[in-house]
């Protein structure tokens, strides 16, 4: 073999070192070489994202079974299969991380509640589709619930995180008000902490649910039931201030 040959062997073993070394997959070097490319850095951007999605999901799990000063940022680095810089790129620090589960999402509720009161002529019918999309909601979401439910009423929130401004309670408040349905002796904002808590106590009570029932409330006969009850309750406390 001549120089050439060799040259060309010991350029190619280097650049797999190289590669093996910044952590490329070993099978990346099997198959042929094409000419074909793709965007610059559209894949490192879906991968972002995608790794983002995957320490908020885990975070949220950990903050809400554990609480903001029972994890450390190594624990969640270990439970998001990342190293703590990645997290630190991401959100800053475990305090962004903290708040950025906090605040997840309060845009979602706002929406699911534009559509909820949309067009309703009623207080009774616009209440009975808040309580229908709430409960659905928020029992998707458990461990955000618990999450925000531990730092509003348990641990509390620690310096420098704020629960957020809960833009989503005040569109409600703005748009009953609004509507005029009906004059009511019934503060409107003590209203909607009191459907929350509601909803809230039942979505989080799985013991209780599992004790009465046998199962949880997700079995979906026991979750409808859990709903319709829901409704007649809060309606019923909206009508006696009627």
């Amino acid at each position: 073999m001549g120089d050439d040959g060799r040259q060309r062997i010991a350029s190619g073993v280097t650049s797999r070192l190289l590669l093996l070394l910044d952590g490329a997959d070993p099978r990346c070097f099997t198959g042929r070489v094409t000419n074909k490319t793709r965007a610059p850095g559209r894949r490192s951007q879906a991968e972002s994202a995608r790794t983002q999605k995957r320490i908020l999901d885990r975070a949220e799990h950990q903050f809400a079974r554990r609480g903001y000063r029972g994890v450390s940022l190594r624990d969640l680095a270990d439970a998001c299969g990342v190293r703590p810089f990645t997290i630190q790129h991401h959100f800053g620090s475990k305090l962004g991380l903290y708040q950025a589960v906090l605040d997840r999402w309060d845009d979602d509720v706002l929406e699911l509640l534009t559509r909820a009161v949309e067009g309703q002529a009623s207080l009774s019918a616009a209440v009975g589709n808040v309580v229908d999309e709430l409960f659905d909601f928020f029992l998707s979401k458990r461990d955000w619930v618990a999450l925000t439910a531990r730092a509003a009423l348990g641990e509390g929130l620690p310096k420098g995180i704020a629960l957020g401004d809960r833009s989503w309670i005040r569109f409600m408040d703005s748009t009953m008000r609004a509507r005029r349905f009906g004059a009511l002796k019934l503060d409107l904002g003590l209203l909607l902490i009191t459907v929350e808590g509601i909803l809230n106590n039942h979505v989080l009570a799985r013991a209780h649910y599992r004790q009465l029932y046998g199962r949880d409330v997700t079995d979906p006969r026991l979750k409808a039931r859990t709903r319709e009850h829901l409704k007649t309750v809060i309606l019923a406390l909206v009508e006696s201030k009627r």
